[in-house]
């Protein structure tokens, strides 16, 4: 399932329990035609059988098409939260700075917004839009430095979860340290599910201080 995420040409998709079966396009499509597998399943091994016994094993293969199913959304949310590729995260940057550009309502040039992090432009960018569609609301000139205070709490606090995924061996330092904000934030909650019923998961650090090295 997997392949939906990480093969972008269709054609170079391989699967081989679909024999008989259209390439499935996408993973909702790939579900429906696991369910009609079972069912073609069921009423091929039930051939003489009962209507009872064909129904029961009916039901068996679906409920395993429901993990499936299960797994498959699950997969979704995972994906969705990994590091974007570097040239999709370029575009959507490219982007945020256009509606900036756009609907700003003060003088300024891209190259101002050069150093700005995405959750400055995003931030940004919606109040620009806001004061667009209802010019009645407070305009103000963009100020970085309202978000620097934010930004630094959450870099640090982003750098602790790293550093304690690390310690309860989650990863390699090098690998987590290319992980998404997103994607961090999603195994650090198990992690903390983990410390939960496991005695043996590295405790929470208690911080005395609010520094923190990058893993």
């Amino acid at each position: 399932m997997r392949q939906f995420y990480t093969v972008d040409e269709h054609a170079k998709r391989k699967f081989p329990s679909h024999c008989g079966f259209r390439p499935p396009k996408n993973l909702d499509e790939y579900i429906k035609l696991k369910a009609k597998q079972a069912e073609l399943q069921a009423k091929y091994e039930g051939l003489g059988g009962s209507d009872n016994s064909i129904s029961s094993r009916m039901q068996l293969l679906l409920s395993k098409v429901k993990k499936l199913e299960d797994y498959a959304r699950d997969l979704s949310k995972e994906m969705s939260n990994l590091p974007l590729n570097p040239n999709l995260q370029k575009e959507i940057r490219q982007d945020l700075l256009e509606l900036i550009m756009r609907d700003k309502f003060y003088p300024a040039k891209v190259e101002q917004f050069k150093y700005w992090p995405h959750i400055a432009l995003k931030a940004e960018a919606s109040k620009t839009e806001r004061i667009r569609n209802d010019p009645s609301k407070k305009r103000s000139a963009p100020d970085l430095s309202k978000y620097k205070k934010k930004i630094t709490e959450l870099t640090l606090e982003y750098i602790r979860k790293k550093q304690e995924l690390v310690a309860a061996k989650y990863g390699t330092a090098k690998s987590i340290s290319k992980w998404s904000r997103q994607y961090t934030n999603m195994v650090y909650e198990k992690l903390e599910k983990r410390r939960e019923i496991d005695p043996t998961v590295p405790k929470k650090q208690a911080y005395r201080d609010k520094k923190a090295d990058e893993p």
